[in-house]
């Protein structure tokens, strides 16, 4: 089985300057649990990953205004990533 067979072809994004509530808001709205962090929306670049763990963990456990924190210090760079051609097996072992 491949890749593409189970991958969302089109997934919800978001950019390092947006606000963790605006985040949490888009997490909540398509029910999922991180979203991809992209350079920008044309290009739509990965630079890493946001969690609703890390919103939890490492703004609102911090106590920091989610209203006003941008989730650029809290995302994960360079995540582990596969191509929508690789065997699922493959990326299910890199996970």
């Amino acid at each position: 089985m491949k890749v593409r067979e189970v991958m969302t072809p089109n997934p919800v994004i978001c950019m390092s300057e947006d606000s963790a509530q605006k985040v949490a808001a888009m997490m909540r709205e398509y029910n999922v649990g991180s979203i991809p962090v992209v350079v920008d929306r044309q290009s739509r670049t990965l630079l890493g990953v946001i969690t609703d763990r890390d919103i939890a963990m490492k703004i609102v456990a911090e106590g920091l205004d989610p209203r006003k924190t941008a989730i650029e210090k809290h995302i994960t760079l360079n995540p582990v990533t596969c191509r929508d051609g690789e065997n699922l097996e493959k990326c299910e072992k890199a996970m």
